[in-house]
Parts: C-alpha cells; structure tokens; sequence
C-alpha cells in the first residue's frame, strides 16, 4: 500500500461562529480522521492554536459554554484604534494553548494575520500562540490592532477569510476546510441607520464575497455550518453552534472517508 495523503485543515473566520469548529474538530477526532497541519484565520486561529497545543475538545467546550460576555468584552479607549481591549480573550488563549510557541505545537500550526504597515497576509513562525491568534481576530474598530515583534496586524479575515494556500504550500495533499461564511447577506434598510455592529458584519460579508470571487480555493471537502445566529463576540448559543458543527461533520464523513481511501 502506498503512503496515505497528508490532510490538512482550514478553519475559517466568523467571530462567535467558530465555536462550531470545536465541533467539526470532535467529530473528525472520533472518526480518527488524520490531520497534519492545521491553518486558522480569526475565530479560526483561536481553535486552531488551542487545537494544536493538544488541548482536550470535551474540556474545551465545556469551558467554553459557560463563558459569560463580561469574561471577554473589556472595553477600552476607542482611540486606540477598537472598543475591546482583547486583552481578556489573549489570556483565554495563552491559557488554553499553554503558553507554547507556535513552533513547539503538536502538529504544524498556521496562522495568519493582516500587516497594517505592508498591507500583507502574514503567517506567524516564531511567537506565541495566543500572539498570534489575538492578532488574526483582531477585527477593525472592534478589537485594537495587535503589535508582535515590531508590527501592527489586524484581522487576517480582511485579507483571507478562509486559509487554504498555506496548507497546500506546506504539503497538504488534500484539505478539509470549515468555512463559516455567512449564507445570506445582512439587510440594511433604507432609511435606517444601521447599528455599528451590523455595519462591520456587512463590511466584512462584502470583502469576503469580493476576495473569494478573486481566489479560487482548492479545497477536497467543505464543511459549511449554518450558525450565522452567533454574533461577531458572542457567547450565548455556543452549545447549539458546536452541535451544529458536529451536525455538519458528520455529514460530511462519507465524503470525508472517500477522500482518505
């Protein structure tokens, strides 16, 4: 027999939908599907880094569903370029990643972010992991823009919503992805002001829209869940996006299986 393929995962952006990653990730696990390398962006590379560090997902999801809004909105002076700190959501991370570097994980770790000063997706190599995840999430006018090793980075979702290509440039024969885009648009009514945080969900929904319409993503199997009723930092409905994640993985195993064999 040959050697089987080397697999990657892709986990997508979506702010407090990428609590369904937890449970695509649980189910690939009790399916013993093999990933090698795993890539996140956002909300992705907040699962991405606490996946790799080898993190329990049981645990993990408990934890999880019974955060509370007050344990990671920490608001913060808006001239600093966002209404949150991040400050609690990075010690979330560095809590459940253990505080590795991004180069010591279990399996490879990709992570990206945006670079305010080249204007480039950069993919971190040597940092911590919640450095590097705290600076993909960090969304425009939400979260303050994140300074690693001398550069200021912002939400890698402005520039790559969905982080195929670097798995493929490091290998991977085959990727699974877990795309969290949001099926229909947001509505804005004429003639009423939108709130702000319906404002940066539709920004974003239009740069994602346009950037796929520029990239064509060579992915083997897409899993897409439905959890588009998860705010941009959001935790009430964590439990009911994990189930949907875990819903749609197993719908996608037959596929998943093929791929493998």
């Amino acid at each position: 027999m040959g050697e089987r393929k080397k697999i990657g995962l892709a986990l997508g952006a979506g702010g407090g939908r990428g609590m369904a990653h937890i449970g695509v990730l649980q189910v690939l696990e009790e399916h013993n599907v093999p990933i090698d390398m795993i890539s996140g962006c956002s909300a992705g590379a907040l699962v991405a880094a606490i996946y790799a560090a080898g993190t329990d997902l049981k645990l993990l999801e408990q934890y999880l569903v019974t955060l509370m809004p007050k344990d990671i909105i920490d608001p913060t002076i808006i001239t600093r370029g966002g209404v949150l700190s991040g400050s609690k959501v990075e010690e979330i991370i560095s809590t459940l990643s253990h505080g590795l570097m991004i180069e010591d994980t279990r399996i490879p770790c990709f992570i990206g972010a945006t670079d305010l000063e080249s204007a480039e997706y950069h993919i971190f190599e040597h940092c911590k992991l919640h450095e590097a995840a705290r600076a993909s999430m960090a969304v425009p006018g939400v979260f303050t823009p994140a300074y690693v090793q001398g550069h200021w980075y912002i939400d890698g979702g402005t520039l790559q919503e969905l982080p195929v290509e670097v798995l493929r440039e490091h290998g991977a024969d085959a990727v699974i992805a877990v795309d969290l885009s949001i099926k229909s648009p947001f509505v804005i009514q004429p003639g009423k002001a939108p709130t702000a945080h319906a404002t940066v969900l539709r920004a974003f929904d239009l740069m994602q829209k346009a950037m796929g319409r520029l990239r064509n993503d060579s992915v083997d199997v897409r899993i897409k869940p439905d959890v588009s009723f998860m705010g941009l930092v959001s935790t009430t409905g964590a439990e009911r996006a994990i189930a949907i994640g875990r819903e749609c993985a197993e719908a996608a195993m037959p596929e998943i299986e093929a791929l493998l064999s």
